[in-house]
């Protein structure tokens, strides 16, 4: 994908429900399980099954896995995994809108619902209400409800705002949720476009919005690139660190500090044009956030052999020396 694309589409991968992924046999796994020094600690890993998955190795070195159904919790539960976060679909209540107006879904995705549907907001909301009763339903019955600590309820809003039209929206969006999954906790990754070029080349995409008051948990992704391409940050831990923390255009660690919420940082593990994440961002990225007492968590984007996107975008298990690198991290 390219570059002022790949962080509006990225994550919606993880809604796809078709689930297929090969296993990853070249290198060894750890001696030992590793302890890591986050409350979440794991990969962003969606495409598996019962049959077919990488689960029992990457659970040797992580706690925290992602689902997408109730069938998948119920798979990370019985690989132990501590922490399961579940990826809410705001798409699906989309389609629910879209049905309730006896409308088809526009094939766009850069549509922008609320010149479409009228009353958009309202319609939402009651369409959204519907999706998270049926959710909590369905996990309830499969009986893994229990098993779920935290939900990831939206990807990157100010860069879906034909989704997320404003703030209020937002607030109201994280809001609903807490009304029918109360006891849960909530997360939302945030990233931003402010440059008045790109907004006008892509206007779904705009400056931060705030965390909304009731979300727990803040989310945010600094990869190593920026709408110039690849950015080639030396291997040095300042340089790693000025570019976490702060230079990253679309997303970084300080702008989420501001907000004093528990954060998860999502960390780049991907092969982008058939170059993997450098070794060097990669255990500089480990070795800073594990130091940050505001760092709740750490995710690496992404592992599924099966991911891929636009012949460019791989992801991470079709590199065995990536996996290994990021397995052992925190190893002695």
């Amino acid at each position: 994908m390219t570059i002022n694309s790949r962080l509006a589409i990225a994550m919606i991968a993880l809604f796809i429900t078709t689930l297929a992924c090969g296993r990853l046999s070249t290198s060894a796994a750890p001696v030992s399980p590793i302890s890591h020094p986050f409350d979440y600690y794991g990969w962003v890993y969606v495409f598996y099954d019962e049959t077919h998955n990488d689960l029992a190795r990457i659970s040797s070195y992580t706690n925290t896995a992602f689902a997408t159904s109730p069938e998948q919790v119920k798979i990370l539960a019985s690989f132990g995994f501590e922490q399961i976060i579940y990826i809410l679909n705001e798409q699906a209540a989309l389609e629910i809108m879209y049905a309730n107006a006896g409308q088809s879904m526009p094939d766009d995705g850069d549509a922008f619902h609320e010149q479409i549907i009228p009353d958009y907001r309202e319609k939402f909301f009651e369409a959204y209400r519907q999706y998270l009763t049926q959710t909590k339903d369905l996990l309830t019955e499969a009986d893994v409800y229990s098993r779920i600590d935290l939900f990831y309820i939206a990807d990157e809003p100010a860069l879906h705002r034909n989704v997320y039209v404003d703030q209020d929206f937002l607030n109201q969006y994280a809001g609903e949720f807490k009304s029918v999954f109360t006891e849960k906790k909530s997360t939302i990754a945030f990233a931003a476009i402010d440059d008045p070029q790109v907004v006008s080349a892509r206007p779904q995409s705009g400056p931060h919005f705030d965390p909304p008051p009731s979300l727990d948990v803040v989310t945010v992704d600094p990869y190593f690139y920026d709408f110039s391409g690849e950015v080639d940050v030396p291997c040095e831990r300042a340089a790693i660190q000025k570019w976490l923390y702060q230079d990253n255009p679309l997303s970084n660690i300080n702008w989420a500090k501001q907000f004093h919420k528990p954060i998860i940082v999502v960390g780049d593990a991907e092969i982008r044009g058939g170059r993997s994440a450098k070794d060097c961002h990669i255990k500089g990225t480990y070795a800073l956030l594990k130091d940050d007492p505001a760092i709740a968590g750490l995710v690496w984007f992404i592992y599924d052999k099966k991911y891929a996107e636009a012949n460019y975008i791989l992801g991470a298990a079709n590199d065995p020396h990536l996996v290994e690198i990021i397995e052992n991290l925190g190893g002695k």
